[in-house]
């Protein structure tokens, strides 16, 4: 019977996870949004060879 009372309270202190606070919340969205951030910037800096070559058609059709 012990076993069983001990098990129970095991699963239950296990089953009992706390959930993140506000600031852990939103220092987690912060870095989300600072990485995809950087990609976007990474990926304006750096274009192509498909947009570059994109551009030199439309430059050549005008």
């Amino acid at each position: 019977m012990r076993n069983i009372v001990g098990l129970l309270a095991l699963s239950a202190l296990c089953a009992c996870k706390s959930e993140p606070t506000f600031d852990e919340r939103y220092e987690a969205a912060q870095e989300q949004i600072t990485d995809k951030a950087e990609e976007l910037d990474h990926d304006l800096d750096n274009p192509s060879v498909a947009d570059t070559e994109v551009a030199k058609e439309n430059k050549s059709k005008k």
